[in-house]
């Protein structure tokens, strides 16, 4: 016990608290980019603001939410002025995972109010509307 550097040993404590308070703040953060909410959650507010479909065209005239805006992923950042920073934006994508990338886009543009449909337009047990 005697060869033990208490100093070294809290310095190591210390570096480790850092660390997960790092890593910690990193998972807040990165889940606030987003809220997901499920089919019935997202049915009741998404007329209160912006309903954006971001999957491919081809993808959204197969089949969309009536209501819901074509501004596919890829084109996200050259669209960014047909959005409303003051209104919610409501992401809808083929399986919830483009609209966790489309959130962060949006969230370093500076939009806020950012929910997507749970696991996307698969999950989506309502009527969807066809562009002919």
């Amino acid at each position: 016990m005697e060869n033990i550097h208490w100093p070294t040993i809290l310095l190591i404590v210390l570096l480790t608290i850092i660390v997960a308070v790092i890593i910690q703040s990193r998972k807040t953060t990165k889940k606030k980019n987003i809220i997901f909410l499920n089919e019935q959650e997202f049915a009741a507010v998404m007329r209160k603001g912006q309903l954006i479909d971001i999957r491919k065209k081809e993808e959204f005239s197969e089949g969309h939410i009536n209501g819901s805006r074509s501004i596919p992923l890829a084109i996200l950042t050259r669209s960014l002025t047909k959005l409303r920073g003051d209104q919610p934006i409501y992401l809808v994508c083929a399986d919830g995972k483009q609209s966790k990338r489309a959130a962060l886009l949006l969230r370093s543009k500076n939009f806020t109010k950012i929910y997507a449909l749970e696991g996307g337009i698969t999950t989506w047990s309502k009527p969807l509307k066809v562009k002919k």
